[in-house]
């Protein structure tokens, strides 16, 4: 037996619900099904709830305890229906639910263990036009239903390889590959080997249709054509570095098939591990942490949190601070912090300001204009070779002076989001490297752990 179909056979082991796990997921699902479709009857809606998602497809991973249900209605006359297929299963099931929002409102409850998404859509055929973006969903299952028979393993392969890279996902927080992708995936290349061998070919951008027509064109990195609607791209949720990161790791593979890809090390992360590598560190890094209040489900959480990371990096730029990296933690709950890698948070008072070519007459007068007699300017403006210049003061040199700027009215005049401003007004603070030590807890010194390591698992 080859290294890999040793690896191969452990991994599958592991993920592959056994018959009984099975049965009970499916027993569950379907007397759950039942129950709704009675409280749609009652309540006189012409709307079956079905389930879809990885249980219908056939490749759920062993220990999942997630159910997506739709409630479909058979026939569209206007929009409304879908509140109302919803309300009436709240009230008649008698359940507790939670209201999320997507395109539209959807359900979240727990049963008996499980963890239960509600969506509502119209029937559609192949080729109608949509009410909703979620009325594809039983026309993938149907497409699926055929060419992915005895693939289940090869889907489950593919997802444990991109979990393990943490790239496993299409919400905002991962923006990585979504589990209908994977299948698609698997589907298209003939299995798990096939599709890693194509994507370590990859080049900056790849296009993938199921289709003999020219494909709709679309700006990212990778395009995969929804068989069951030509005008939408299944992965326009991966972001670019990680489409980069996905393809290195691919490659890695091909060359040494190893059980890295697929387990992730355990480590030990103490608080004092993280502060040790925060006081051997040349740079400085930068926290703001916001306590939450009513939080929303995380997909628009995470919306709002890189908004408004990607805000105040900009901010930070160009007041002169040179942002190595960013990036941001949250529990989805109560805490949120943001945290940027800064080459120094001290930079000097005074910075060199380029001003027009000495060609240009009518602006060479507006920058002398401008910085003569201007109670920043430390000298000029003068000629070097070329170009005009100035040396200016800086209106901040300490990254807590412009923080403190920036967040007075929360950061709402620049580019921050409207719930986190209110959160920013109400309770913030700003850290500086170990000064973050209260904090490291909830899992947030295991991610600032490897976030300060800089590199992939794989990698190692």
């Amino acid at each position: 037996m080859s290294d890999w179909e040793q690896i191969r056979k452990e991994i599958i082991g592991e993920l592959k619900p056994t018959d009984e796990e099975e049965a009970q997921l499916l027993g569950f699902a379907d007397k759950t099904i039942t129950q709704i479709n009675k409280v749609l009857e009652e309540a006189g809606i012409d709307a079956l709830a079905e389930f879809h998602g990885s249980v219908a497809h056939g490749t759920w991973i062993s220990g999942q305890q997630d159910l997506d249900i739709f409630l479909v209605n058979e026939k569209y006359v206007r929009r409304e229906q879908l509140q109302i297929a919803l309300d009436a299963v709240r009230a008649g099931t008698g359940w507790v639910f939670t209201e999320a929002y997507a395109e539209h409102p959807y359900l979240q409850t727990k049963r008996n263990g499980y963890s239960l998404d509600i969506v509502p859509c119209f029937r559609v055929e192949e080729g109608e036009g949509l009410h909703s973006s979620t009325d594809r969903t039983p026309l993938h299952t149907r497409w699926l239903d055929a060419r992915l028979r005895g693939m289940g393993d090869e889907v489950r392969l593919l997802k444990r390889f991109l979990m393990t890279l943490d790239l496993y996902g299409a919400e905002i927080k991962i923006g990585g590959f979504s589990g209908y992708l994977c299948e698609l995936l698997v589907v298209y290349y003939n299995g798990f080997l096939g599709f890693i061998e194509a994507a370590s070919r990859w080049g900056k951008k790849t296009v993938i249709s199921f289709s003999e027509e020219e494909p709709r064109r679309f700006n990212d990195a990778l395009t995969v054509i929804d068989p069951v609607d030509s005008l939408r791209n299944v992965a326009s949720a991966l972001r670019e570095d990680s489409y980069g990161l996905f393809t290195a790791a691919a490659r890695s593979f091909k060359r040494e098939p190893s059980m890295r890809f697929f387990r992730r090390e355990v480590i030990d992360v103490s608080s004092e591990m993280v502060l040790a590598d925060l006081r051997g560190r040349p740079s400085d890094i930068l926290f703001l942490v916001v306590e939450e209040g009513k939080a929303d489900v995380p997909d628009v959480i995470w919306g709002q949190i890189h908004k408004s990371r990607q805000a105040l990096e900009r901010q930070l730029v160009q007041q002169g601070f040179n942002v190595l990296r960013s990036t941001a933690w949250s529990n989805e709950e109560t805490r949120h912090i943001f945290i940027y890698e800064l080459e120094s948070g001290v930079i000097p008072e005074t910075v060199k300001h380029m001003g027009p070519p000495a060609s240009l007459e009518n602006n060479v007068r507006q920058f002398i204009d401008r910085y003569r007699g201007n109670p920043r300017t430390v000298s000029g403006p003068d000629l070097l070779e070329d170009r005009w210049y100035v040396l200016v003061k800086r209106d901040y040199t300490d990254i807590r002076e412009l923080m403190k700027a920036l967040l007075a009215n929360g950061g709402s005049d620049i580019g921050v989001s409207k719930k986190l401003t209110v959160r920013i007004l109400q309770h913030h603070r700003v850290l500086l490297n170990e000064e973050i030590g209260g904090y490291l807890v909830d899992g947030f010194e295991v991610f600032l752990f490897d976030w300060l390591k800089g590199r992939p698992q794989w990698i190692e």
